[in-house]
């Protein structure tokens, strides 16, 4: 009660009309933010605001600034311990973020999913096991932890495999030939045996064409391009590349974005979650920025349902509100991934259909596509354990031209209007049974291991 009254106490926002509510553009704001925190050290709305906007840039200066015990009454103390640590942690220094958490008063609990992601990195695998299962059973509705804590205890997140069946590796780019170069360098670096990579080059004007041309002469009959006179946008591209013969003789294919950045085993993670869930037809993963990879770009998708006189489509978004510290560490089903890095079986394609050209150039065509899918009964899969680095940026950090602003827009108003308000209803209700009966036999599994 005591620390909930200083919270309450030392939580002390702006007057309303003041600068900081009109404030527009992200430098302005996170400076804003650091110089009023300068003069109101002990104004714990402050120390929020500032770390909001310093994380996702990694400025680590003023993050460390934050932590100055002197701007924390000495009531606030177990709060600087639980904040400490998410700041230690995420700028690479696990003692003391661990440190920090042992400090931790027994009446504010712990960060389970912290602490397991510490001793994880340093090597204390049991440990983290041990610090998952206590939390748990002290606080059964920590849905994410009971998750992470099963693919610990069932070594699922490290289990790779190979995919039952060949594949295809498959690419469309368009005027990125700097990062178009770097994903085939980081891609010809991952165990992908043999298996074929075809890339459309929907009308590049840049050096797109050399790029290819000296991977070409790298990779060999491995490498097949395709060069197109015009740009026909991403879901044109996405189905060009699924009507060629050679492509669908495959049971597997692969889509990756001409911009990212692959671990070696990326592969065979999508395997492992093929093994996990053979019955899905989509597979994906997590993808984060690679400027800053605690910036979780997309992890699983299941919508929430339509709120009467509200948004007709609610999409999670707490991986975007805080730094990405372990807690989508997991394996599970869902209704979409990301299609940044997505993995198609062959023989579902014929049935659920390619991408619709109505959400050219881009966005929303690889969501619709799961949609439709799981309107059908099919169903995606989260690779949680693989984690793909994305040259562009997202969240406060991005740059997006008012051109590119509207497309979304507008895409996402085609996506409600393809898909109303009953259909959004059955996604939502599928969603649900598909996480409610996949954490049902995640929990039944921990049981039997007691």
């Amino acid at each position: 009660m005591e620390l909930a009254q200083a919270q309450a106490h030392f939580w002390q926002p702006p007057a309303e009309g003041a600068p900081w509510w009109t404030a527009t553009g992200l430098g302005a704001r996170l400076d804003m933010a650091a110089a009023r925190h300068k003069d109101e050290p002990r104004n714990l709305f402050w120390k929020h605001a500032a770390w909001t906007l310093a994380w996702p840039l990694a400025d680590w200066a003023l993050a460390e600034s934050l932590l100055d015990e002197g701007g924390w009454p000495r009531s606030l103390a177990p709060l600087r311990h639980r904040f400490g640590a998410q700041v230690q942690f995420a700028r690479g220094d696990v003692h003391a973020a661990l440190a920090s958490l042992n400090a931790l008063p027994a009446i504010l609990g712990d960060d389970a999913g912290l602490r397991a992601s510490c001793l994880l990195a340093l090597g204390q695998r049991q440990e983290a096991v041990e610090a998952l299962r206590r939390t748990v059973a002290a606080s059964p509705w920590s849905t994410g932890d009971w998750l992470r804590l099963h693919d610990l205890a069932a070594d699922r997140d490290r289990a790779v495999a190979p995919l039952p069946g060949g594949v295809c590796i498959l690419l469309y780019t368009y005027n990125k030939a700097r990062e178009l170069d770097e994903t085939l360098a980081s891609l010809a670096a991952s165990a992908t045996g043999d298996a074929p990579v075809w890339v459309l080059d929907n009308g590049s004007t840049d050096d797109t064409a050399s790029v290819l041309d000296a991977w070409c002469e790298r990779l060999g009959r491995r490498l097949r391009p395709l060069r197109l006179p015009v740009n026909i946008g991403a879901p044109a591209a996405r189905n060009w590349l699924l009507a060629l013969p050679e492509v669908r003789r495959h049971e597997y294919l692969v889509f990756l974005d001409d911009d990212v950045s692959l671990p070696p085993d990326w592969l065979a993670r999508l395997g492992a979650a093929v093994a996990a869930y053979p019955q899905a037809s989509v597979w994906g993963c997590r993808v984060v920025d690679e400027a800053n990879p605690l910036v979780a770009q997309n992890v699983d998708i299941s919508p929430a349902s339509p709120q009467p006189g509200g948004q007709a489509l609610l999409l999670p978004g707490l991986h975007g509100a805080q730094p990405d510290l372990g807690r989508f560490d997991y394996l599970r089903p869902c209704v979409s991934v990301t299609g940044c890095c997505h993995l198609l079986r062959e023989a579902d394609i014929s049935t659920t259909g390619g991408f619709d050209i109505r959400f050219s150039p881009s966005q929303c065509d690889d969501f619709e596509r799961d949609l439709r899918l799981c309107l059908a009964g099919g169903h995606a899969v989260y690779q949680g354990h693989l984690r793909v680095l994305h040259k562009r940026r997202s969240g406060s950090a991005a740059e997006r031209s008012p051109a590119e602003m509207g497309n979304a827009t507008a895409n996402t108003h085609k996506l409600l209007t393809k898909h109303g308000a009953d259909d959004l209803l059955r996604v939502q209700a599928r969603g649900e049974a598909l996480l409610e009966g996949d954490l049902v036999a995640k929990l039944r599994a921990l049981a039997g291991q007691d």
